[in-house]
């Protein structure tokens, strides 16, 4: 019983809060396309130029951590017929365990590195909202919504709206997380990964349990504080998702009102 508690804490505060920011991530965008209607395909082939290279290279990148062989990448490529802005093609070993493990990363690579993507525009454009943000979380003691707020207080304060490349910023962050999005074959490969991953650490649990308990005990510990840096990390692109949403409402508002 122990060592399925521990598993079970150490998947949801690791992997788990991962997939819940990837599940808020894609209902937001799917949301923006239903909110705006027939232009939401047009304002996110426009986007699209920033958000899918991001998108795109972000899979790549992890294709060459986990040693996957890259056949062909596409940046961005527009495909009326099937609605792709770009792809990956990759190949790897299906016996090797490194591999299929490395499928997860490579299908939730978009949601990781778009999230280091806007950290680092934070940090370059607008300096001083980064510090503070970051002094944010280091003060507080976990994830909170009072942590939250604070974030966006900091990001979206009236003392930033004269600045242009905060605008800069806000422009770049709604476009990179306008296409974080994971596709099908995205969660399917990472589905295949993510099995790979539960399995091998069930087996490290058991076998640390029966050999030293206190050890399940320290490795538990040690992932689940993994989970405020994560969440913290994420929640950046939240934030930006959830943005997305108020401005589709504010078109379709804008819409109807000139329709009058």
């Amino acid at each position: 019983m122990e060592i399925l508690t521990s598993f079970l804490h150490q998947m949801l505060f690791t992997v788990g809060i991962i997939v819940v920011f990837g599940l808020l991530i894609a209902l937001c965008r799917r949301g923006f396309c239903y909110i705006v209607g027939y232009n939401g395909p047009k304002i996110l082939l426009i986007t699209g130029a920033i958000g899918t290279p991001i998108h795109e290279l972000g899979h790549a990148l992890m294709c060459l951590i986990f040693g996957h062989r890259i056949d062909e990448i596409k940046l961005f490529d527009p495909d009326n017929e099937n609605g792709t802005l770009g792809y990956v093609s990759h190949s790897y070993n299906p016996r090797n365990i490194y591999h299929q493990i490395g499928n997860f990363f490579i299908g939730i690579a978009p949601v990781l590195c778009g999230s280091g993507v806007l950290i680092l525009l934070m940090r370059l454009l607008v300096p001083e909202v980064f510090f503070t943000v970051s002094d944010t979380l280091a003060s507080a003691s976990g994830f909170s919504f009072g942590a939250l707020w604070s974030i966006i207080s900091a990001m979206f304060s009236f003392s930033n709206f004269g600045d242009i490349l905060w605008w800069l910023f806000i422009l770049l962050a709604l476009m990179i997380c306008s296409h974080m999005e994971l596709s099908g074959a995205d969660i399917k490969g990472g589905l295949l990964g993510l099995a790979y991953i539960a399995g091998a650490l069930l087996i490290i649990d058991a076998v640390l349990y029966l050999v030293w308990s206190p050890a399940l005990e320290w490795l538990t510990g040690a992932m689940m504080s993994f989970a405020i840096p994560t969440a913290s990390f994420l929640a950046i692109s939240g934030i930006f998702s959830v943005l997305l949403i108020l401005i589709a409402l504010a078109i379709k508002g804008i819409g109807r009102l000139l329709g009058r």
